[in-house]
């Protein structure tokens, strides 16, 4: 049964991506639509998950402190992602965000949660990283400053892992609607922070339409299933496990999502690197 919770959480991302992707053609991907989009996310997402709790919420001083550590580290991710994709290739922050998704939650599991460690995961986590990177490689090189801030992102992101498993196993931990709440509430703050401060500068001209707003809406429904089945998973799977299917099934359902609603061409390198990430993701089912 968590496996298929694991499935449905992956399928939810990539619809995710679809209807994210699509607000990005139509507003673009500066920093101040994407923070816009950001906002309106976390205030539809909270609304969703606090109608699920009952309209009531439940807070712990653990969890008042781990769902804005999450936010933060979520906006904080972004944020460098913006000046990376303004250098570089989005390809480029890709392969660290998603690898550093899986491999720092897979260490911290083996190092801090006495998870056990298995050769044939572990090659099968080394198969996936090696699909993302194929996939997602490209010939340009990159800056040591760039290399840096590629890094940071790993570390975030695979930290926003981290933190989801560290809340969900503890004692003090709250139901996951109700984290849910905390955290898009958070996310909405600190993404309407960020706005302040990228609005004078904002190169988007494109106002929020009802179509635009139902485009928003349909992301936080898509975005808050998958990471709401991801933190229930996280109560039973180990990190070691959850997270390099999280990210190999990722990469393979985006790809198709991307040939079924924009008519994206699957390449021979994007379809080895998928090929690489389902043989891995087999070794952890």
């Amino acid at each position: 049964m968590d496996y298929v919770i694991l499935f449905i959480s992956v399928l939810m991302l990539a619809l995710n991506f679809a209807v994210t992707k699509l607000y990005q053609k139509k507003c673009g991907a500066s920093p101040y639509p994407a923070l816009r989009f950001n906002v309106f996310l976390g205030l539809f997402s909270s609304f969703i998950f606090f109608a699920l709790s009952g309209f009531k919420i439940e807070v712990t001083i653990f969890s008042a402190i781990m769902a804005p550590l999450l936010a933060a580290l979520v906006v904080s991710y972004i944020l460098i992602g913006f000046y990376i994709m303004e250098k570089e290739t989005v390809a480029i922050y890709t392969i660290f965000l998603m690898t550093g998704g899986m491999i720092v939650p897979y260490i911290w599991g083996l190092l801090f949660l006495n998870e056990t460690f298995s050769i044939l995961r572990t090659v099968g986590l080394i198969v996936i990283a090696c699909g993302v990177f194929v996939a997602h490689s490209s010939n340009s090189r990159i800056s040591y400053k760039t290399v840096l801030l590629c890094i940071l992102v790993f570390l975030l992101n695979g930290f926003v892992s981290v933190v989801s498993k560290e809340h969900q196993i503890s004692s003090a931990s709250i139901p996951t609607t109700h984290f849910m709440t905390l955290n898009s509430l958070a996310k909405t703050f600190l993404s309407a922070l960020a706005l302040v401060f990228v609005k004078k500068n904002q190169t988007s001209t494109v106002k929020l339409s009802w179509p635009l707003i139902a485009i928003i809406f349909a992301a936080a429904l898509f975005s808050g299933v998958s990471s709401m089945l991801q933190l229930i998973g996280a109560k039973n799977l180990p990190a070691t496990v959850l997270y390099p299917i999280i990210s190999g099934g990722a990469i393979i359902f985006t790809a198709f999502a991307g040939r079924i609603f924009f008519k994206e061409k699957i390449t021979m390198r994007l379809a080895c690197g998928i090929i690489l990430c389902f043989i891995g993701t087999l070794t952890f089912l």
